[in-house]
């Protein structure tokens, strides 16, 4: 089995361990989801996010003189998520944020994630572009690159102890707005590493990922602004 493949299994595992630990912690209070629509919520948010990951990766590789094979994304993956449930709550009239919970399980489940695309090496595409900084690392050519793998992972692994923290002092608010936080630090800090990424531009000297965490940072700004805390418990989405 690759080694990615592993890593992207324990990404998994991890999430939904979080996640449940903190569902029990929480408790069942309100909701915004109507009663019975777990499963429908799942099923959605995990096709949009299969549809995204292999949709914009692809393209990615495609802008970057890469046209053999299917690419995968990370950050496709959250948009096409995104926007799968946003689309859900919309027909469904259903306001408010329904990830609070989910936040630190995705936030750790990106960091293992990242951390079997480090291990993948030059395959996986993931790599940075060249430097004379101590933090290069040779991936087996003998060229040192910008681990951004071991960045990002290390972005996300302190963003979901951040977090947790947060919501362990002020759940009420942290839930009803804390998705919101995660999309723009998550297009923040990706946007930052973009920079030291060999991909191809799209348009003014910006890569395709640089505009969909444009796109995600808005989202998070804007969600962040018109979400207000519910006035009573909260639970998972």
């Amino acid at each position: 089995m690759p080694v990615h493949l592993w890593f992207d299994l324990a990404g998994y595992a991890l999430a939904t361990g979080t996640y449940l630990a903190l569902r029990r912690r929480h408790g069942s209070g309100s909701s915004p989801l109507p009663a019975g629509f777990g499963l429908f919520y799942l099923i959605c948010a995990s096709s949009g996010a299969m549809i995204g990951s292999v949709l914009f990766g692809t393209l990615n590789l495609q802008l970057s003189g890469i046209p053999d094979g299917l690419g995968k994304s990370v950050l496709g993956a959250l948009v096409g998520g995104i926007v799968a449930i946003e689309l859900m709550k919309g027909c469904y009239g259903i306001r408010g944020s329904t990830g609070g919970l989910l936040v630190p399980g995705i936030a750790l489940g990106i960091a293992v994630g990242r951390l079997g695309c480090f291990a993948a090496g030059l395959e996986d595409h993931t790599h940075g572009i060249a430097t004379s900084l101590p933090l290069g690392h040779d991936f087996g050519d003998g060229v040192l690159r910008h681990p951004v793998q071991l960045y990002e992972a290390a972005a996300m692994a302190l963003f979901a102890a951040g977090y947790l923290v947060m919501l362990s002092r002020r759940p009420l608010p942290v839930l009803a707005q804390g998705f919101y936080l995660f999309a723009g630090f998550y297009a923040l800090q990706r946007f930052g590493w973009e920079f030291l990424k060999p991909y191809g531009t799209l348009a003014l000297s910006l890569n395709l990922f640089h505009w969909l965490c444009l796109a995600l940072l808005c989202y998070g700004l804007i969600g962040f602004r018109v979400s207000t805390p519910v006035q009573q418990e909260v639970t998972a989405p």
